[in-house]
């Protein structure tokens, strides 16, 4: 059964959530549309929320207006997604970390602490991080890796 909320009802964090998720895509994930960058940040929120939150499906799905099954799916997207695409995965991690800071939450990831210490840097540090993930990414692993640890 589809939860509905008044919007005072609505829990705060996925408020903070949702508002990150619109921010970054320039979208509205309310709107009842299947073009494929409303369905992916759909996904996106349905991960994250769940990730860090204890809401269940139905006050997920609820919240955008659908359904458990809909927040179940979009679960099932983002895992997927996850696995499979690079620059998903790019986005999810970097709207985990604005989550993160909103919601003074912890990501257990040790993969992540780079985005969880992004806001402490300067703008240079930043774009040479940039740069060294790519290459990170591409080739020289042992070597980016000392390099990016020395600025945490």
């Amino acid at each position: 059964m589809k939860k509905t909320y008044t919007h005072e009802q609505y829990p705060s964090d996925l408020k903070e959530i949702y508002s990150v998720i619109c921010q970054m895509n320039k979208i509205d994930i309310r709107l009842k549309t299947r073009l494929r960058i409303y369905v992916e940040s759909r996904a996106l929120f349905f991960g994250i929320a769940r990730k860090l939150t204890k809401h269940p499906h139905d006050a997920l799905g609820g919240f955008l207006d659908r359904d458990h099954s809909t927040s179940m799916h979009g679960l099932t997207t983002f895992n997927n997604m996850m696995e499979t695409d690079k620059n998903f995965r790019e986005a999810a991690r970097f709207a985990l970390f604005k989550c993160c800071n909103l919601l003074e939450k912890v990501e257990e990831d040790s993969r992540d602490f780079v985005y969880l210490k992004w806001n402490d840097l300067t703008n240079e540090q930043q774009k040479e991080i940039k740069e060294l993930m790519e290459n990170l990414l591409n080739e020289n692993e042992e070597k980016t890796l000392k390099k990016i640890e020395s600025y945490v």
